[in-house]
């Protein structure tokens, strides 16, 4: 009311009654003010965000007092005088942007430390409130709290710092893919392990390149996806779900195209869930076996081999035996079977020590194999005992005349350490189909042929014959 007693209608839109119950029923915290920048309406909403009860502030140029320690311009304040680009810049700068809803406004967000719950981040707006005649009346301010959303924003913003962290921290070979196949983390350790940086694999759907010379799936990409027809098709024996974590799978492999030389890996993949249960992704790790793998070579060819003759040893005699025994079964084709022991080794180990019995048997060794085929085995079962297995000969005749010149080849002298030193063989035989047609049953019957032989004067063979008995049964 003036000095003449008039009520000012000026000021009427923004404080009537009908204003003030619009304002209070629309739940989004706002607060209006005046051309003099006074607290018109501070509606529930506002309460509730700022802490601020409307009483302390309505009437008031104290707005600020809810954001701010000190007096300084809000939003509303600059809406009053045009939202200069200029005011911005001194008051807000880096933090508004042009708003997405009305046209010439302005959106700024801003975290306020001194509200409740340790403070809060508040995107806001203002615009300029006129009159009939377009003349400003006043302004209002809408927040919004975006408090929970920055919070969840910063821990996943977090949680992939610390997943980057962690995969570039790990001395395992790791690399990570998302739900579109597209690398995300490829690690130092990967990097150093396969020769392909990360500046050139991160963002691509290349993994295959530094595993395979053509495109394929690697393992990452089929758990992703969940293809274990797939994943058995290109792995085949190589494969195993991984006993510690569902759907993960692991296997083994060679990578010949790797810098420096081909390499065994073990490696395993595992899928990646969001919080639904929806696969959003793979982890895939790698790990360099191939010190691994070589020794595993050595360790079996020292299980299947002589260590001093470097010829197979009685297990794969065993194992090549019983399958040439099936093959001539099939064939309907002969087997022979050789024993052979030395004739006055002992004398010389006695003598000259066993360096230059062990040399002898080196060299004997390189001579029995220059006597048969690449089809035949001769295996080193004893001391001084060897086998010679000679698949499909033939006939009987071939298989003395092997064995005949066998004999003569090992009577020759040998030259061991500087020393000349001879030996003699006596050579047991049983063959297949004529006697019997196991492999434990063939050594045997071999065995005792030779010890016939030794009776005999040494230096010679004798095939083993069946029994008069067994003879007639199968001829009768």
């Amino acid at each position: 009311m003036d000095n003449c007693g008039e009520v000012d209608r000026s000021r009427e839109p923004l404080s009537s009654t009908w204003a003030r119950q619009v304002v209070e029923a629309i739940p989004i915290p706002m607060f209006v003010i005046d051309a003099e920048r006074r607290v018109v309406h501070w509606n529930q909403a506002c309460e509730k965000l700022t802490g601020v009860a409307a009483d302390s502030v309505l009437g008031t140029t104290r707005a600020w007092s809810a954001f701010y320690r000190s007096r300084r311009p809000l939003i509303a304040d600059l809406a009053l005088s045009g939202s200069r680009r200029e005011d911005l810049e001194r008051h807000y700068a880096g933090k508004y942007r042009p708003s997405p809803s009305i046209e010439g406004a302005w959106e700024l967000e801003d975290f306020f430390p001194q509200m409740p719950d340790g403070g809060k981040w508040l995107v806001f707006s203002a615009a300029a409130l006129r009159d009939a005649s377009g003349l400003v009346v006043g302004a209002v301010e809408t927040l919004r709290d975006v408090t929970a959303q920055r919070a969840a924003e910063r821990a996943a913003s977090d949680g992939a710092v610390l997943l980057s962290e962690i995969v570039q921290g790990s001395p395992v070979p790791t690399f990570v893919i998302d739900a579109e196949h597209r690398v995300t983390h490829w690690n130092r350790a990967c990097e150093a392990i396969v020769g392909a940086s990360a500046k050139e694999m991160i963002g691509s759907r290349e993994q295959w390149r530094p595993f395979y010379p053509h495109p394929r799936p690697v393992m990452a990409d089929l758990v992703l996806d969940a293809t274990e027809g797939r994943m058995g098709e290109l792995y085949a024996d190589k494969l195993r779900p991984s006993p510690l974590i569902a759907g993960a799978w692991e296997a083994r492999d060679y990578f010949p195209q790797f810098p420096g030389g081909g390499r065994w890996l073990y490696f395993t993949a595992a899928p990646l869930h969001g919080t639904d249960g929806r696969a959003i992704g793979a982890v895939e790790t790698l790990q360099d076996i191939s010190q691994q793998k070589h020794y595993e070579v050595q360790l079996e060819a020292l299980a299947r081999h002589d260590s001093l003759t470097g010829l197979v040893n009685r297990m794969v005699l065993e194992e090549r035996l019983s399958h040439a025994l099936s093959q001539a079964a099939r064939h309907k084709r002969l087997l022979a079977l050789a024993f052979l022991d030395l004739d006055h080794f002992k004398p010389i180990n006695d003598a000259m020590g066993h360096a230059v019995g062990d040399a002898l048997l080196v060299e004997l060794a390189t001579r029995l194999r220059a006597m048969v085929r690449a089809a035949d085995t001769v295996a080193r079962i004893g001391g001084d005992e060897f086998v010679i297995l000679l698949a499909e000969p033939e006939s009987r005749e071939a298989v003395e005349s092997v064995i005949q010149r066998v004999i003569e080849t090992v009577r020759k002298p040998f030259q061991v350490d500087g020393h000349c030193v001879q030996v003699g063989c006596s050579v047991g035989i049983a063959l297949y189909p004529e006697g019997s047609d196991d492999h434990r049953s063939l050594l045997r019957d071999a065995d005792a042929a030779m010890y016939l032989a030794k009776t005999a004067g040494r230096n010679g063979y004798r095939m083993h014959a069946k029994p008069v008995q067994q003879q007639a049964q199968s001829t009768g």
